[in-house]
Formats: C-alpha cells, structure tokens, sequence
C-alpha cells in the first residue's frame, strides 16, 4: 500500500476533496500513515504474534528515494560513455579537464599522441572541456604536477553528475 501523497495530476481534485500536505517539505497527505496503519489493523493484515504482513506499506518519501534510484541507475545504464563510472545510486562519475580555448586543439593532439584511445575521451569545443575517465584524469593531474606542459590554466575535475546530457551536479573536486 502506498502512502496517499500529491503529484501534479491530482493536487486540484485532492484540494477539493479536503485532503492538504503533511509539511511544506513533502507531497505527502496529512493523516494517510494512520489511516494505511487502521486499515492494517480492521482488516487483519498483519500477525501480532511474529510480526509479519500480508502486505506493506510504502512511504512517499521512500518511495520516492527507492524510483528515482532505480530510474537513474536505468538512464546511467542506457547513457553512459565508456569511460563514465556509474555509482550504485545511478550517478555517474568522470574526469573533466577545462582547457583554454586557445590550447584545446593543442590539448587533443597530445592525447592522441600519448595514445590514449579516441573512445576513451571526449572534447566539448563549446565548453573547451575534454571529459574522460577518473583514472585518466588522475594520471594527467600527475603528469601536469611534474612535467607541467604549456597549455594554459588547465583544471582538472572528478565530476559526479545524474546521467544525463547536462545532468545536475552532484559533486566536483578539483584534482589539479
């Protein structure tokens, strides 16, 4: 049993019916926790003696954690480049490195001539960003630390973002 909750599609004929939200902070019903919990109890659904039931009760809140879960981790499995980690939570995680305008031509020639495989990286020339794995992104931080070739204020990031084409960011650290 789901826990009654507002969405969209029937917020107006809820407000009509006298229904309103538990908080500010929720879509949840006020009272439908208690009403699922009596209807439990006058129907019997549940044995006192060894706790179990014959059905369950799904709050809004973990219903709402537990999908969207599930769809992140469906769209990371459907969208994800090659060199994109996915987390168990349908996040996915990479490397960016921000180059000048100027150096990203420059940049993307010395990755192919340290041979790094074209499908192993991609450069957005709008953004001047070249995304690739985190181990990638590592290696080149190093690299940047020692050697420090000539290409401009070079950032290099691990990002975790949903999985989607410009998906909101979870989290970012800069690496160098």
């Amino acid at each position: 049993m789901n826990e009654l909750e507002f969405s969209e599609t029937n917020a107006e004929e809820m407000k009509k019916r006298g229904y309103v939200l538990i908080d500010d902070e929720s879509n949840t019903v006020l009272g439908s926790a208690e009403t699922a919990r009596k209807a439990f109890d006058a129907f019997d659904l549940c044995d006192s003696e060894n706790g179990e039931c014959k059905m369950n009760f799904c709050s809004s809140r973990y219903k709402d954690a537990v999908q969207l879960r599930l769809r992140l981790l469906r769209t990371a499995r459907q969208n994800a480049r090659d060199f994109d980690e996915i987390t168990e939570d349908g996040t996915i995680i990479f490397g960016r490195i921000k180059v000048p305008a100027e150096f990203l031509e420059s940049f993307d020639v010395f990755l192919k001539e340290n041979e790094l495989p074209e499908e192993s990286y991609a450069v957005d020339a709008d953004r001047n960003t070249i995304e690739t794995a985190c181990g990638i992104a590592e290696e080149l931080a190093t690299i940047f630390e020692e050697e420090n070739p000539n290409f401009g204020q070079i950032q290099i990031w691990i990002i975790e973002q949903y999985p989607f084409t410009g998906g909101f960011v979870v989290g970012s650290e800069r690496i160098y």
